[in-house]
C-alpha cells in the first residue's frame, strides 16, 4: 500500500559509523581502497590530514566524482576518508560527506521512477535521519546518507511495512516512538515515506521513516483542518487576485482521522478550501468522506481542470474517481464528480 505522516555524543557517533559502513564492510586504523564516490555537501574542504589543525589543500563541490583511496579514524573517533579529487589533489575529509557510486545510481533510479508523480505534501525532518534506498530498517545496509535536521522533503507516496522483529530505537524515530519503546508490540507496522530531495542533486530520492517527519502545511490553511482530523496532503489548485494586488490560493486538501483511523488509507476525507478575496478567508464548497491512498493527481489548465483520487471501496477493492474543477469569479469553485 502506499502515507501517515507521521541525540549523547555516543549515539551520534555510532549512527555515523553505521550509516557510512555501506562504504566499507570494516575499517582498521587505515584502510587502503580504490572506490568511486561522490561529494554530497554543496562545498567541502579537503585537509592535509585528519588532525584538527591540518591545513586546507583543496575544495570540492556537490556532485564532484572522487576516488576514495584510504579511510582512517581521527583522534576523536570520527571516520575520515582520503580522496583524489577531479584536479588530482589528494586530501582528507569526514567519510560521511561521500557516497558510493552504486548508491547514487540507485537513488537516481528511484527519482526517475517517480519523476511524474505529483508532490502530495511537503515535510521537514525533525532530527538527523537516514535516507534509505528501501523502506526497511531491520539493518543499515540500505542507508544512503544522513540528512540533517530541518531537511525539506517532497512526499510523493506512503507505504506500510511490518515493524522489524528486533526493533532498535534509533535517531530517526520520533519522540512518541521513544516513549513507547517498552511497548512496541502494540505497533505492528512502520510508516514509510517515499520522498524527493530538491536540494540534493547527488541523492535526489529515497525512503524516510515516517515518524521522523513533520508536515510543513501552508500557513494559509494550517488552521482549517477538520475537527478530529489532521491534514495529510494538499495541492494548490490556483490563485485568486484581489483588487489591491494581494492574492490567495485555492487548495485541494486531504485529511485523515486522528483516532480510530484506518491505517491502510492515506486519507478518509477530501475537501476544497476556496479563498474568498472579499472576506480574505476560506470556505469549504466541497467535502466528501472517502477513503483513499496516494498519489492523488491534480491537473489544471487555466480556470478548469480535474483531480483523481485512488480510493478503496467495498471489499477493499481500489478504483479511480475523477472530479472536474471550475474556478469561478469571486473566489468560488465548482466541483463535479464524473460518472461512468
Amino acid at each position: 500500500m502506499n502515507f501517515s505522516l507521521k541525540h549523547g555524543r555516543t549515539r551520534s557517533s555510532t549512527l555515523l559509523i553505521l550509516a557510512f559502513s555501506i562504504l566499507t564492510p570494516s575499517c582498521s586504523s587505515v584502510a587502503t581502497l580504490n572506490e568511486t564516490a561522490y561529494v554530497v555537501p554543496e562545498r567541502l574542504k579537503l585537509k592535509s590530514s585528519t588532525a584538527q589543525a591540518s591545513r586546507i589543500v583543496a575544495e570540492l563541490k556537490s556532485g564532484d566524482r572522487v576516488t576514495i583511496t584510504a579511510r582512517a579514524f581521527a583522534e576523536d573517533s570520527t571516520l575520515w576518508a582520503k580522496v583524489q579529487g577531479p584536479d588530482d589533489n589528494p586530501g582528507w575529509a569526514e567519510a560521511r560527506y561521500f557516497v558510493k557510486e552504486d548508491v547514487v545510481a540507485e537513488s537516481r533510479r528511484i527519482a526517475e521512477k517517480i519523476k511524474d508523480v505529483q508532490t502530495q505534501a511537503i515535510g521537514k525532518s525533525r532530527a538527523t535521519l537516514k535516507l534509505r534506498l528501501t523502506p526497511d530498517r531491520s539493518n543499515d545496509n540500505n542507508v544512503a546518507t544522513l540528512l540533517p535536521s530541518g531537511t525539506m522533503l517532497e512526499v510523493v507516496d506512503r507505504e506500510r511495512k511490518p515493524k522489524p522483529s528486533t526493533l532498535v530505537i534509533e535517531a530517526e524515530n520520533d519522540s512518541t516512538a521513544n516513549k513507547a519503546a517498552g511497548s512496541t508490540a502494540e505497533v505492528r507496522y512502520d510508516d514509510w515515506l517515499l520522498v524527493r530531495l530538491k536540494d540534493y542533486a547527488v541523492l535526489p530520492a529515497g525512503w524516510i521513516y515516517g515518524g521522523s517527519v513533520d508536515l510543513d502545511i501552508p500557513s494559509d490553511i494550517i488552521y482549517f483542518g477538520s475537527t478530529g482530523r489532521r491534514i495529510t496532503g494538499w495541492q494548490k489548485i490556483g490563485t485568486v487576485h484581489e483588487d489591491n494586488s494581494k492574492s490567495g490560493d485555492h487548495y485541494l486538501v486531504l485529511e485523515r482521522k486522528i483516532f480510530n483511523a484506518d491505517e491502510q488509507v492515506d486519507f478518509d476525507r477530501v475537501k476544497i478550501l476556496a479563498y474568498d478575496p472579499f472576506s480574505r478567508n476560506y470556505s469549504t464548497p466541497f467535502r466528501e468522506d472517502i477513503s483513499g491512498c496516494f498519489p492523488v493527481t491534480l491537473k489544471m489548465e487555466g480556470t478548469r481542470g480535474q483531480f483523481q483520487l485512488p480510493v478503496i471501496g467495498k471489499n477493499r477493492q481500489s478504483q479511480l474517481l475523477t472530479y472536474d474543477i471550475e474556478m469561478l469569479d469571486g473566489g468560488k469553485i465548482k466541483i463535479t464528480k464524473q460518472t461512468k
